[in-house]
C-alpha cells in the first residue's frame, strides 16, 4: 500500500480522493521564455507543491525529461512521443481532493505557461 507524505493511505487525506494531474506545455513557446519568466513559473510550482505538502495533500509533483522509450508488447523498444501536436507531457501532479470540482479549482490554479493545457483523471483505488 502506498503511504502520503502525511503518513495516511491514498485516499484517506484532507481530500479523500487522489486525482493525477498531467501538465502539458508548448516546448517551443518555453523556449521564447525570458530566464525571469521561466523563474516565475518553476517559483509558482515550488510555491504551489509547497503550499499542497503543507496542507497534507501533495503525493506528488514532478517535473518530467524529454526523453520518451516506449516498451511495446512484442518486446521493441521505440523513441517517442509519437503524437503529432505541439504540446509535450511535462509535469505530474498526484494530489488528494474532496470533489471534481475541488480538483478543476486546483487545475485553474496552476502556474500558466505556454500551450498549458492540465488533464485531470480520478485514481482509482483497487
Amino acid at each position: 500500500m502506498t503511504v502520503s507524505a502525511a503518513g495516511r493511505p491514498p485516499g484517506t487525506g484532507a481530500g479523500g480522493v487522489r486525482y493525477l494531474f498531467l501538465l502539458y506545455g508548448d516546448p517551443a513557446g518555453e523556449a521564447d521564455l525570458t530566464a525571469e519568466q521561466r523563474r516565475a513559473v518553476v517559483g509558482g510550482h515550488v510555491a504551489l507543491g509547497r503550499e499542497l505538502a503543507a496542507a497534507g495533500t501533495l503525493h506528488l509533483a514532478e517535473a518530467l525529461g524529454d526523453g520518451v522509450r516506449v516498451l511495446h508488447t512484442d518486446g521493441t523498444v521505440t523513441d517517442g512521443p509519437f503524437a503529432e501536436t505541439k504540446e509535450q507531457l511535462g509535469s505530474v501532479y498526484v494530489v488528494d481532493c474532496a470533489s471534481a470540482g475541488e480538483a478543476l479549482a486546483l487545475a485553474r490554479r496552476m502556474p500558466a505557461s505556454p500551450g498549458l493545457t492540465v488533464e485531470i483523471r480520478e485514481i482509482q483505488e483497487v
